[in-house]
This record gives structure tokens, sequence and C-alpha cells, in this order.
């Protein structure tokens, strides 16, 4: 909803909105992530709730990381969408939440599957988020970091690391082969149109 917020408001802070979600992807994370850990163990502090070395603290990161490629593409998509359409629902009745859910959100379908693959994979794949919000050696792992727990300062079991990162892309590699055409649509669906 908030791509679509951004991309039909065209005043200078849905631009400002939208250029700082463009510039959360540009940025790369190494830049963020001393100042990442300190915000969130101030923020844990705060409300009460720990946010590093818990499942809602790196939920709440991958909501925030994932945000930007998720408005980028919705966006990109929303500009192709004829605003004619929003026009006619309004002169008929509709409030902006009913467009939005009845008329916009129904072609967005294609879109939000190829998002949440994509966003579902970079989760499934990725090591450094994880390793510095739930640490490398805590309870809670993902499965990058627990393939990881297999090399040891001095030995270094290729047989389980080998099975065990096997077993962490077969999942991957299966939902590929499953949703490619999902995936494919999607992203040509969601590219950025003049």
């Amino acid at each position: 909803m908030a791509a679509w917020v951004i991309c039909r408001n065209k005043t200078k802070w849905s631009a400002a909105i939208y250029f700082t979600f463009i510039a959360s992807m540009i940025i790369p994370f190494q830049v963020v992530m001393l100042p990442l850990i300190s915000t969130f163990r101030r923020a844990g502090d705060f409300i009460g709730i720990p946010m590093l070395f818990s499942v809602q603290g790196i939920v709440f990161a991958y909501l925030g990381f994932g945000g930007a490629m998720t408005v980028f593409i919705l966006n990109g998509f929303i500009k192709g969408v004829p605003y004619d359409l929003e026009e006619a629902a309004s002169i008929d009745g509709c409030a902006p939440e009913q467009i939005f859910f009845k008329i916009i959100f129904p072609l967005l379908t294609p879109v939000i599957t190829t998002v949440t693959i994509l966003n579902g994979m970079w989760i499934w794949n990725d090591y450094l988020l994880p390793s510095l919000m739930l640490g490398r050696a805590g309870d809670i792992k993902t499965l990058p970091i627990a393939v990881q727990a297999f090399v040891g300062s001095f030995v270094k079991q290729w047989d389980l690391i080998l099975t065990a990162a096997l077993l962490a892309i077969l999942p991957m590699i299966i939902l590929f082969l499953i949703a490619q055409k999902q995936i494919m649509e999607g992203m040509i669906e969601g590219a950025v149109k003049g």
C-alpha cells in the first residue's frame, strides 16, 4: 500500500520517501551494520523487548530491509496501471481504501508473489544480518549460521558441511523451479515503465 500511496501522490514528500527507499537499496549493508546494532540495543532497552539475539528483532530487521525492494518493484508496476480505473471507482463512490483493496490489489497479485519469493529466498540464504543480530553462538540460528557451525578452529568436517549446504539450498532450488514462471512474469510486470 505504501508503493501505491507514493506513486499516486505527486508531492515532494512522496518523492522524498521514495528516494529514501531507493537510497536504502543503494547503500551497502556494511555501512549500517554498527549503527543498526546500537540502534536495536537502545530500542530494546527503551521498549522492554529484546531486539538483539531474538526472533522479533531479526523479523523487524528483515521487514525494514526488505521493504525497499518491495516498494521499488510495486511502484514500477503501479505506474503502468491506468489512473482512469481509480478515477472511475472514485466517481462511483469508492473510498481510497476500497480502491486499493478491490481494484489495485488484485492487479498486484503476480508482482506480490514475485516479491514474496525474492524476499523469501534472500532471507533464507542471508548470513551477515543473522550473524550480527542473533550471534553465531546463540540458541537461535538460521541455516547458513548452522552450516557454519561445522567449521571449527582446527577441524573442518567437510562431509557435514557439504551435506548441510546441500540440504540448505535444496528447498530454494525446488521453490525456484516451481515458481520460475511467476517470478519472471512478476519481474516483467513490475519493471519500471516510463
